[in-house]
């Protein structure tokens, strides 16, 4: 059985790149013990492809606007929320990682323990790099995810 910590998230896109970052982090520090860290930038449709029943667990990592302060950070499943992210569909350019467990759920996947650690961005839009304030709290974004997925 094995456990993954997923990023998602645009690197050209400001915050909306904390996903990814979070798992180049864990990554380059060694983190990664325990589980399997993978980056799908935008490609949320993927995702299925570790809904499996040699999957344990997963925790997906990526921005989300969920009424926070910026650099706040929230647990949950995807049964708890709704998206409120428009598509004009789903694809491996545009991706909500809610809507790729809802449609693997009714294509028959079998579905982990799953969560996600929705992080609330400071800036979206056009730029290589993150807020001052989510760069900051990488580490602390990391720690939490995996002590997180170590309890699903």
């Amino acid at each position: 059985m094995v456990r993954y910590l997923v990023g998602i998230g645009n690197y050209m896109a400001g915050d909306d790149a904390v996903g990814p970052r979070v798992i180049e982090h864990v990554v380059a520090n060694g983190l990664d013990r325990g589980f399997v860290a993978v980056d799908l930038s935008t490609d949320a449709l993927s995702l299925v492809a570790y809904l499996n029943v040699d999957t344990e667990a997963v925790l997906v990592v990526d921005a989300a606007h969920l009424g926070l302060a910026p650099g706040d950070f929230r647990f949950f499943s995807p049964d708890e929320v709704e998206t409120q992210k428009e598509l004009s569909g789903l694809t491996t350019h545009e991706g909500d990682s809610l809507k790729v467990v809802e449609l693997a759920r009714g294509s028959g996947y079998p579905i982990p323990p799953l969560a996600v650690m929705g992080i609330e961005p400071c800036e979206m839009g056009d730029g290589m790099t993150l807020s001052e304030r989510l760069e900051e709290r990488l580490p602390a974004y990391a720690a939490a995810a995996i002590d997180h997925l170590a309890g699903l």
